[in-house]
Protein backbone atom coordinates (compact mmCIF):
# COMPACT_ATOMS: atom_id res chain seq x y z
CA UNK A 1 0.00 0.00 0.00
CA UNK A 2 1.21 3.55 -0.67
CA UNK A 3 2.48 5.66 2.10
CA UNK A 4 -0.78 7.98 3.49
CA UNK A 5 -3.25 5.50 1.42
CA UNK A 6 -5.57 3.19 3.25
CA UNK A 7 -7.70 0.46 1.31
CA UNK A 8 -10.98 0.27 1.29
CA UNK A 9 -13.87 -2.31 0.74
CA UNK A 10 -17.01 -2.03 -1.02
CA UNK A 11 -19.54 -4.28 -0.34
CA UNK A 12 -22.39 -4.71 -2.20
CA UNK A 13 -25.99 -4.74 -0.25
CA UNK A 14 -29.04 -6.51 -1.29
CA UNK A 15 -31.47 -6.76 0.81
CA UNK A 16 -30.21 -10.02 3.30
CA UNK A 17 -27.51 -10.69 0.57
CA UNK A 18 -23.70 -9.08 0.62
CA UNK A 19 -21.42 -9.45 -2.46
CA UNK A 20 -18.43 -9.15 -1.22
CA UNK A 21 -15.28 -6.89 -2.11
CA UNK A 22 -12.56 -9.23 -2.23
CA UNK A 23 -9.69 -6.42 -3.42
CA UNK A 24 -10.76 -3.13 -2.39
CA UNK A 25 -9.42 0.44 -3.39
CA UNK A 26 -6.56 2.01 -2.12
CA UNK A 27 -7.63 5.38 -1.73
CA UNK A 28 -6.09 8.22 0.19
CA UNK A 29 -9.00 9.43 3.11
CA UNK A 30 -12.68 8.50 4.08
CA UNK A 31 -13.85 11.81 1.25
CA UNK A 32 -12.36 9.87 -1.34
CA UNK A 33 -14.32 6.24 -0.57
CA UNK A 34 -17.71 8.18 -0.30
CA UNK A 35 -17.13 9.57 -3.80
CA UNK A 36 -16.27 6.08 -4.95
CA UNK A 37 -19.13 5.16 -3.30
CA UNK A 38 -21.54 7.70 -4.63
CA UNK A 39 -20.67 6.88 -7.73
CA UNK A 40 -21.19 3.22 -7.99
CA UNK A 41 -24.66 3.67 -6.07
CA UNK A 42 -25.28 6.17 -9.07
CA UNK A 43 -24.42 3.72 -11.42
CA UNK A 44 -26.95 1.26 -9.57
CA UNK A 45 -29.45 3.91 -9.41
CA UNK A 46 -29.56 4.47 -13.57
CA UNK A 47 -29.37 0.67 -14.24
CA UNK A 48 -32.52 0.22 -11.67
CA UNK A 49 -34.34 3.10 -13.47
CA UNK A 50 -33.62 1.47 -17.06
CA UNK A 51 -34.62 -1.47 -15.80
CA UNK A 52 -37.88 -0.14 -14.17
CA UNK A 53 -36.72 -1.92 -10.87
CA UNK A 54 -36.97 -0.41 -7.19
CA UNK A 55 -33.79 0.29 -5.89
CA UNK A 56 -34.77 0.09 -2.68
CA UNK A 57 -32.48 -2.52 -0.72
CA UNK A 58 -29.57 -1.81 -2.39
CA UNK A 59 -26.30 -0.42 -0.88
CA UNK A 60 -22.85 0.45 -0.68
CA UNK A 61 -20.92 -0.43 2.70
CA UNK A 62 -17.77 0.98 3.19
CA UNK A 63 -15.55 -1.07 5.38
CA UNK A 64 -11.77 -0.85 6.30
CA UNK A 65 -9.34 -3.92 5.94
CA UNK A 66 -10.71 -5.45 9.44
CA UNK A 67 -14.03 -6.00 7.99
CA UNK A 68 -15.71 -2.53 10.14
CA UNK A 69 -18.52 -0.91 7.98
CA UNK A 70 -17.37 2.77 8.29
CA UNK A 71 -20.55 4.23 6.29
CA UNK A 72 -23.33 2.82 4.38
CA UNK A 73 -24.84 4.29 1.06
CA UNK A 74 -27.95 3.77 -0.32
CA UNK A 75 -28.74 3.61 -3.83
CA UNK A 76 -32.41 5.15 -3.42
CA UNK A 77 -30.05 8.34 -2.02
CA UNK A 78 -27.69 8.35 -4.96
CA UNK A 79 -29.11 11.28 -6.46
CA UNK A 80 -29.84 13.13 -2.88
CA UNK A 81 -26.16 14.51 -2.69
Amino acid sequence: MSPGTMRYFFHIRDGIYVIPDEEGSELPDMQAARHEAHLTARDFAMDSLRQNLPANGRAIEISDGDGTVLETLFVRDAFLR
